[in-house]
Order: structure tokens, then C-alpha cells, then sequence
């Protein structure tokens, strides 16, 4: 439900499919491919070391197996009221378009769209998403250059559940009326944080899930979200992003990440 790749060209995989030997390409002089079961077992390896469980893997492929994409949940780090759930995403490519990427993001899965609230963000004070290119830097092989920013990302985990429960919590706490809801859409468009097309479809997704449908309604709505807060908002702009998670889920993610700064500072919730 998390990892949306169904675009022509890609689609959702298996394990077998992934770890494909035939897919993986030479390594040249500037070149060194990482096999997708190498990075999946270094992940499943370095979280085994920080007492941490995986489950619920869901992967995928891209361009005839040339880029992978896959998430996880982390076991027994469900917070907000079992709401949320913290998960790992990743990815990696054997065609030189993609680094190696790694990071750790909150899931509501009462709507099933993630929200990549990362390492990447400076507001959370954690800067640990790891991102490796296919290549030797500082006389370090992506294998060994990865595995020390997963197992630095694993290490902060405690502090970005808290992170992640400050960040839900206060927007849970922000209520707002269709005003300021409004005027939040507008400065997102202006800040770029979203496309400016978007701003009445952000705010049709946001009246509707304001209000309970009397029949079967045609679109998902969520009793959830009915709470007129910035919480509620936050996910109209995640759920309008999620079309565009189908189709590029790595730009979309990082959309979601700018998004999260955005209310982040919106709603004062440094």
C-alpha cells in the first residue's frame, strides 16, 4: 500500500526478481554496482544490530530492473495512537541514474501515503539520510561508505520517533479554520512547496474530509481527518501528492519531505 510503481514501466517485485544476478551490470574504473540483495541484507543486518525488527517489505522495479525501490516497517515503533509507524525506505540502480539511498520516515497508514518526514530535515536537528553514489569516494567503495550512514541512521531512531511525535503532535494541536486553512495552501504554492495547480484541489481535499459522506463516497475519506487542525491539513496535501507518488515516487517523497519543513515552520513546531 506504501510503495506506488505503476507506471508502464515499472511495477511491484519479488524477492527473486530483485536479487536478479543477471541485471547487475560490470564494475568499470568509475563504476561500482551494489547488488540489490547486497544493500537489502546490509539493512536487515545493521538493524538486527540495534535491536530493531523489519517487516511488511514491499519492493519494486523500474526501467527492466534497472532501478529498485523498496520500504519496511519497523516493529514496535507504532506511535500517535497506533496512527503512525515508522518506516525505512530505500532504493538503488544499476544504470548510474540513482544513488544508493536510505531513510527512515513516518507512515499514516490510516490512508496508507507516507510522509517522509526524514534525516533530511534540518528542522528535526537529525541529519543522517544516507545517500551513496556508485563510486569510490575519499578512497571508500559505496559498500563500506553505505553501511556506515545506515548503521548512523539506525543509531538515531529513538530521537526521530520524538521527533516525529512532536512534529504529528503539534499539528494535532494547531486547529484552524477553512481561512487559515486556505491561506497555509496559498503560501505552500507560493514557497513552491506545491505546484500552484494544486491549490484547489488541496482545497476541495480539504473540505471534504471535513465532512462525513451521507452514501458510499468516491473518494477515500477518512473519520480520522475530520478534525479541523493543521494535522487534518497536512494530510489533504499528502493524500493530492500521492498521484504523483505512482509515478515518481523518489521526487514525490522528496515533495513530502520540503512539505513537512514547510508546516514545520508554518505552525512553529522547531
Amino acid at each position: 500500500m506504501t510503495l506506488c510503481l505503476d507506471t508502464p514501466k515499472s511495477g511491484p517485485a519479488n524477492r527473486v526478481e530483485v536479487f536478479n544476478k543477471n541485471l547487475i551490470p560490470e564494475a568499470t574504473r568509475t563504476y561500482q554496482p551494489l547488488p540489490n540483495k547486497i544493500m537489502i541484507d546490509m539493512i536487515y543486518r545493521i538493524a538486527e544490530e540495534f535491536g530493531l525488527q523489519l517487516c511488511n517489505e514491499r519492493l519494486g522495479l523500474d526501467l527492466k530492473g534497472q532501478r529498485m525501490f523498496g520500504v519496511c516497517d519497523i516493529i514496535g515503533k507504532d506511535f500517535f495512537d497506533n496512527m503512525i509507524k515508522l518506516v525505512i525506505g530505500f532504493c538503488n540502480s544499476y544504470n548510474g541514474t540513482m544513488a544508493a539511498r536510505f531513510c527512515i520516515g513516518g507512515e499514516v497508514f490510516v490512508c496508507s501515503n507516507l510522509a517522509f518526514h526524514t534525516y533530511t530535515d534540518e528542522a528535526t536537528g537529525i541529519s543522517h539520510m544516507a545517500v551513496r553514489p556508485h563510486k569510490n569516494l575519499n578512497n571508500q567503495g559505496i559498500h563500506d561508505g553505505l553501511i556506515q550512514q545506515i548503521r548512523a541512521a539506525f543509531g538515531q531512531v529513538e530521537e526521530f520517533q520524538k521527533s516525529q511525535e512532536r512534529f504529528y503532535g503539534g499539528l494535532v494541536s494547531r486547529r484552524l479554520n477553512d481561512d487559515k486553512a486556505y491561506a497555509t495552501i496559498i503560501r505552500a504554492a507560493q514557497a513552491g512547496v506545491i505546484n500552484k495547480t494544486k491549490v484547489l484541489t488541496l482545497a476541495n481535499e480539504w473540505n471534504r474530509q471535513g465532512v462525513e459522506p451521507t452514501e458510499e463516497p468516491k473518494f477515500e475519506w477518512h473519520k480520522e481527518f475530520m478534525p479541523r487542525n493543521a494535522f487534518s491539513l497536512f494530510n489533504a496535501f499528502t493524500q493530492v501528492e500521492k498521484d504523483r507518488l505512482a509515478v515518481n515516487p523518489v521526487k514525490s517523497n522528496i515533495s513530502t519531505i520540503e512539505l513537512s519543513s514547510f508546516f514545520t515552520e508554518e505552525f512553529g513546531l522547531n
